[in-house]
């Protein structure tokens, strides 16, 4: 099992990903800084004003760092630093979003490609609802990460420094109370907090994970449920899981309450401290006044940047196990390394050899195929027909290299399969799968995957051979007809006559073929078997089916016996 990163690990591996936005992270941090400064000046300038009204307090004002001058200047530097606050808040915020929903989309393309490269042989075992879960919402919490967390992060430490520099140069004692207090607020309560909710939020993830994954699987199987009337039994499960999901939401609330709790109790009394420090440093002398009352103003008024990060805490347990997810996704390997630098496949009709195949779907898995050995001749179309889990359609993905034999050799034109650029394989077989997959957009932006340069007179002879080119024009719109997610507005029969269209449309030299017509009635399979017959003079067809009709057209019939 694979071990979890710690929460520095994660935060090191998020910030690499920041490397091309840099610059507006460096202006986030410094508008940032600038605008508590400016809250700062707030406080700072409008005891400054009051002071210098008071003619007894000229004297000590005009020794203290930026006293001496005159009121209507601290009320100028006051009513300057408001308005700068509102600016420069708004540019932090603005700054920080932008960052951040660049780097999501920058995360999202990494994610897609990273699965991409991992399809099928890694994604056809993972959770549907737990891949859901990711793109949408673990990546969308990594936001919190971006704008809520680097940038204070660095604001605070910032802040922090001129902080105490201007403390110092007040008298050195001063410093002490405000260092112990950025310690604890900003450093120790939220590591404090991140451990305590670190496993919380880990189980969270996973069980809203599993949630999507529990109603994809419920609202796909719909239909059986009314027809079997398993609506009470679904709704509990349902309702099960998302108690339990709710019961570490109520936990990691009930942390995040008790933080806060803890924080606003921790800057009272340091708030305090610092006054009780302030006040003895003039009774005894060591400061002024003016001195003492600016210092505890200007504490109370320096946490936000600290409770920001303290408040951080529990949400970025939230978030560093969504972050853990998605870098796993990404740094995960593909069980076949794609091959560029290998042997680009010639310009002729394809033929295959399979020798001594054996293959089983991981570990711990039955073997599907053993000591297979199988000739696919060039030119002509091979039938693979055998019972229920023999292994036929897993022949049709070891010849595309979805995966590797684990005993054996697969050659094509006598290049070993591994040795052939990746994009060479793609370019020159075609593979129709049991499951025709449409997507969202329109008849004919489906058709177009497989030839984006198709004319309307390619797409319409490809139609007519799947036999569904009179359904189509019989439509209002035609080949603008809108497809509804995964094709759900059209039938089974339909789907799949639109994937063989597609699949005949790309017309590539060698031509995979799994089960093409079985939700098809008999007369439009002859009708398609014939036009495959005559799409085929010079092409490599491998066709599996376990009905003897569909067969009928095959040159040569191979069973595969288990």
């Amino acid at each position: 099992m694979k071990t979890r990163r710690n929460s520095f690990s994660i935060m090191l591996s998020l910030i690499t990903l920041l490397k091309p936005l840099l610059i507006p992270m460096l202006i986030a941090i410094t508008v940032g800084v600038l605008g508590f400064i400016a809250t700062f000046g707030i406080a700072v300038f409008g005891a400054y004003a009051i002071f210098s009204i008071l003619p007894e307090f000229n004297l000590v004002m005009s020794k203290i760092l930026l006293g001496g001058f005159a009121t209507k200047t601290y009320l100028i530097l006051l009513i300057t630093s408001g308005f700068l606050r509102g600016v420069l808040r708004y540019i932090e915020q603005y700054c920080n979003h932008l960052l951040a929903f660049k780097i999501l989309a920058m995360i999202r393309s990494k994610v897609f490609s990273a699965m991409q490269k991992l399809a099928p042989a890694k994604l056809d075992r993972k959770n549907p609802g737990q891949l859901i879960s990711l793109i949408t919402g673990d990546i969308e919490l990594l936001e919190v990460f971006y704008a809520h967390t680097i940038s204070p992060i660095a604001i605070a430490l910032i802040t922090a420094i001129l902080l105490f520099i201007f403390y110092f140069t007040l008298h050195p004692i001063l410093t002490v109370i405000p260092l112990l207090s950025q310690i604890i607020i900003g450093i120790i309560l939220p590591v404090i907090a991140s451990k305590r909710g670190e496993k919380t939020s880990v189980e969270i993830r996973e069980k809203i994970g599993k949630l999507n994954g529990q109603f994809i699987d419920k609202l796909r199987g719909v239909r059986e449920v009314l027809q079997y009337n398993c609506e009470e039994s679904t709704l509990k499960t349902l309702e099960e899981v998302t108690e339990a999901l709710l019961i570490k939401q109520t936990e990691l609330k009930k942390q995040a309450a008790n933080l806060s709790a803890i924080v606003d109790s921790a800057i009272m009394i340091f708030s305090i401290a610092q006054a009780l420090t302030c006040l003895y440093l003039i009774q005894n002398g060591f400061i002024s006044i003016p001195t003492g009352v600016i210092t505890t103003l200007l504490t109370a008024g320096s946490f936000a940047p600290y409770i920001s990060l303290a408040n951080l805490g529990n949400t970025l347990t939230q978030t560093f196990a969504c972050g853990d997810r998605v870098l796993s996704i990404l740094e995960e390997e593909p069980v076949i390394q794609t091959v560029n630098n290998g042997k680009t496949l010639i310009d002729k009709t394809p033929e295959a050899k399979l020798q001594n195949i054996s293959f089983g779907y991981g570990k711990n898995q039955p073997t599907v195929l053993e000591n297979l050995d199988l000739e696919i001749p060039s030119g002509k179309i091979l039938g693979i027909m055998g019972k229920s889990g023999s292994g036929k359609s897993t022949i049709l993905k070891l010849l595309l290299r979805f995966w590797d034999p684990c005993k054996g050799s697969i050659k094509i034109n006598d290049t070993e399969l591994p040795q052939i650029n990746t994009g060479s394989i793609y370019e020159k077989i075609n593979y129709m799968t049991q499951a025709t997959q449409l997507f969202t957009g329109t008849i004919r932006s489906n058709l177009l995957i497989a030839k984006k340069d198709a004319t309307d007179e390619q797409i319409v002879n490809a139609l007519k051979k799947a036999s569904v080119y009179e359904y189509i024009m019989s439509l209002p719109d035609g080949l603008e007809s809108k497809v509804g997610e995964s094709g759900v507005n059209f039938s089974g029969g339909e789907r799949q006559r639109l994937g063989l269209a597609r699949c005949l449309l790309a017309d590539k030299p060698m031509l995979l073929l799994d089960e093409p017509t079985s939700n098809i009635d008999s007369i439009n399979e002859a009708l398609i078997l014939r036009a495959i017959k005559k799409d085929s003079a010079e092409k490599t067809v491998v066709l599996v089916s376990h009905r003897n009709s569909t067969l009928a057209i095959c040159d040569k019939i191979t069973e595969i016996k288990k």
